[in-house]
């Protein structure tokens, strides 16, 4: 009886010390668990924070890329086109004259394509966050390519698929310089565009032009730029030419 007595009474003792301990410890698991959920909470807003910080920096950059863009469409229409639609007035007129027919048809015609081709570039830069970037490449690259015959080929574009605001105008931007190179210094016969998406997308542009030696060549204004386009995206743009050969500029962007 003693030892049954002790032996209930030391399982009494157990369970007394063991509700105490439970008490004692409960305030602290309760403010350990409180601490978890405060670093879990904090962790929470850091994250939906930096998401927001991404999101107001893109959407500034797509605005200041839009006031770009317009700005650029002023200047072209005030300082280039009204210029060009004088000449253009004034060669008619010439033309009207047979000892300066020759010469005056030569010069209308050439106001007629650069008047041509800066309305379609006005109308580009005003309407590019609107169109697809299919429409927006094509559109851009006939319109610097003027007179010479060019083909464009989309396939490789899945449908519906559209690049963000930056990448769009890099796309757009390269595809236009790259023609319009080729049209003012290679004088070819024909270009090709190509526009293709996989993982990245893929702008190529061939020209069956005189072609140069791209080891000793010196980049101009428009080689640099198309450069400085890609790598602002963390893309790339490769050269290669050949004399005799034609040139094809291609066009890496995420």
């Amino acid at each position: 009886m003693v030892e049954f007595a002790a032996k209930g009474a030391k399982r009494t003792t157990a369970r007394t010390t063991q509700v105490h301990t439970r008490a004692r410890m409960a305030p602290w698991a309760v403010r350990a668990g409180e601490s978890s959920s405060q670093a879990m909470l904090e962790r929470l807003r850091g994250h939906s924070a930096k998401r927001d910080n991404g999101a107001a920096a893109d959407a500034a950059v797509a605005d200041l890329l839009a006031h770009e863009r317009r700005r650029m469409a002023a200047d072209v229409h005030d300082l280039i086109m009204q210029d060009l639609a004088l000449g253009l007035a004034t060669a008619r007129m010439l033309a009207d004259d047979p000892a300066q027919a020759v010469h005056a048809g030569i010069v209308v015609a050439a106001c007629e394509r650069a008047l041509a081709a800066a309305r379609g570039m006005v109308d580009g830069l005003l309407s590019q966050e609107e169109r697809p970037v299919v429409d927006a490449v094509g559109a851009s690259a006939r319109a610097a390519a003027r007179l010479v015959p060019l083909r464009f080929c989309a396939e490789g574009v899945p449908t519906g698929l559209q690049p963000d605001q930056p990448t769009l105008d890099a796309v757009v931007h390269v595809a236009r310089e790259a023609v319009t190179n080729a049209v003012k210094h290679a004088e070819p016969t024909a270009v090709e565009v190509v526009l293709e998406h996989s993982e990245r997308w893929r702008l190529l542009v061939h020209d069956d032009g005189c072609g140069f030696d791209s080891a000793g060549a010196r980049r101009g204004f428009g080689l640099n730029s198309m450069s400085v386009h890609a790598n602002a995206l963390g893309g790339l743009l490769r050269v290669t030419s050949m004399v005799g050969a034609g040139t094809t500029v291609e066009a890496i962007l995420p």
